[in-house]
């Protein structure tokens, strides 16, 4: 289902918040993972924005890894943008070859991190930035992971995986040490699709 879909149903009527109007648009940059598009727009109200740039990603994929002992499945690697390591959910990019976006997750999973699962759940969609970004970022959930095989040999991303509870890594988020925005927000719709974020006992507990 289209995420737009579901905000049209639940949100006022946006009608006096009209789409912009293109004039014209230019491909500045086209390779297998980004393409650059320059807007000559112009809004509802006549002001014309040029350029506007937008940024055409593919669609990713985002998984919330559990076992049937209430651990979650994360990972840490190295992120050049930011030069940090981040410690984030398995995923990556949607591939043409991908059915849907369970498919992708289950293919990201094992090749990230060797994992497989016996349950999968699609969770939802957020857009990591609909101002410039173009793609959507999908939430599947994955119960009852286990491990299967070594994950894929990729010497441009040295993955580290790591298995804890899941209330510890809802703590970690909570305190800022998950940097990741769209991961943090995935994470959190998906635990509370499984039942399992429960914020408030983190206090009582720890």
């Amino acid at each position: 289902m289209d995420p737009t879909d579901t905000l049209t149903s639940i949100l006022p009527d946006a009608a006096d918040l009209p789409p912009w109007q293109v004039k014209s648009s230019t491909h500045l940059h086209h390779d297998r993972w980004l393409k650059v598009r320059a807007d000559a727009c112009v809004t509802a109200e006549g002001v014309e924005i040029a350029p506007y740039y937008v940024l055409e990603y593919p669609d990713w994929v985002e998984v919330v890894a559990l076992d049937a002992e209430d651990n979650i499945y994360l990972v840490q690697q190295y992120r050049h943008a930011l030069n940090v390591v981040s410690l984030e959910v398995p995923g990556g990019a949607i591939d043409a070859s991908d059915a849907n976006p369970i498919e992708a997750a289950a293919r990201e999973l094992r090749e990230e991190t060797g994992l497989i699962a016996s349950d999968w759940e699609y969770v939802g969609a957020l857009a990591p930035n609909p101002a410039t970004h173009s793609n959507l970022s999908h939430i599947v959930l994955a119960r009852n992971v286990e491990m299967s095989a070594k994950p894929a040999d990729d010497p441009t991303e040295r993955i580290r995986l790591i298995r804890m509870p899941i209330r510890q890594a809802i703590k970690l988020a909570l305190e800022g040490k998950m940097i990741q925005t769209i991961h943090v927000a995935g994470l959190t719709l998906a635990l509370h699709k499984a039942g399992k974020w429960d914020a408030s006992a983190l206090a009582d507990k720890d």
